[in-house]
């Protein structure tokens, strides 16, 4: 009696579910159980790259129309009885369900039916293929600018890349034996930008090192796959001490020099004009030595 009654309660509290439930949730469960899914077939590709879609097909009949789709949208494809609309112009058919893709680009990732009937009419195929488009990042390009005496300051470091799908933050890479007990570096800001028109990701990140705890190195960036070279940041300044001695030097050396150069034109000068007076003879001298050498010959 008490087996009766519990059945009888069940059923009840069932029968209550069922009217509480919403009709299109019953209509969900009727369309997963009657109709069974397919098992999504996954493509990948890469932008200016090229795939192919092999749509699986039954050998042993004959075909009456394929359809390649993109969602809704006609593709690529044949009817043996009627043309079909254009075909996308970066596509082309080999055998009977193979279609080429050429020149891959954003736009074209996305969810793919392969549609087949076969002249029997009797079955009627649904083969779903995703396609996903991927861009390789351009190699970061690292940019330092410190302060001019950094080693009590700081340093600035910008790593940027071009041209990637999808989405990716820009990663600062320290090496595994980096002291993490001091706040050596921040970021600053960092930002993934897509244009419009190519759909492609630019992304970029900048950082701020303090000097203080000295140089660091073995310092990368890197967004998706790609990765910058290995440089460093916060090197100790030039030891300008000895630097300044020298240029005091050979500035004492060049002004020396010139001392002794112009010196010595000087005295080459008077030399000059002493021998220029010294050879010299006056017209009253010349006149003088005449007449005495008259009176001579009169006596």
């Amino acid at each position: 009696m008490m087996a009766s009654s519990q059945i009888l309660q069940c059923f009840l509290n069932q029968l209550l579910l069922l009217r509480l439930t919403p009709i299109w949730a019953v209509i969900g469960l009727l369309f997963v159980t009657v109709w069974p899914t397919v098992a999504q077939l996954q493509l990948k590709g890469e932008v200016g790259q090229n795939v192919t879609f092999d749509c699986p097909r039954d050998k042993s009949k004959e075909i009456k129309l394929f359809y390649l789709q993109k969602d809704t949208v006609y593709v690529n494809g044949y009817h043996v009885n009627k043309p079909l609309s254009e075909s996308w112009e970066n596509t082309e058919r080999d055998d009977w369900t193979t279609v080429h893709m050429y020149r891959l680009n954003i736009s074209h990732q996305g969810t793919y039916f392969c549609i087949i009937q076969y002249t029997d009419n009797q079955l009627d195929d649904k083969q779903q293929i995703h396609l996903s488009v991927t861009a390789n990042y351009s190699k970061p390009t690292v940019t330092v600018s410190c302060d001019k005496n950094h080693e009590y300051g700081g340093c600035l470091v910008r790593c940027a890349s071009q041209g990637g799908y999808p989405r990716n933050k820009m990663m600062l890479n320290r090496p595994a034996t980096w002291n993490t007990s001091h706040q050596i570096w921040k970021v600053l800001n960092s930002s993934e930008h897509q244009d419009k028109d190519s759909m492609l990701f630019d992304s970029s990140s900048t950082a701020c090192f303090n000097c203080s705890y000295g140089k660091q190195e073995m310092l990368s960036c890197s967004v998706g796959e790609v990765t910058s070279d290995m440089f460093s940041v916060c090197e100790p300044p030039p030891d300008t001490g000895n630097h300044d001695v020298i240029v005091k030097a050979i500035c004492a050396i060049v002004v020396f020099i010139i001392v002794v150069v112009l010196v010595l034109l000087c005295r080459c000068r008077k030399g000059r004009q002493a021998g220029d007076a010294a050879g010299s003879v006056r017209p009253e001298e010349v006149m003088v030595l005449n007449d005495m050498k008259g009176g001579k010959e009169a006596s």
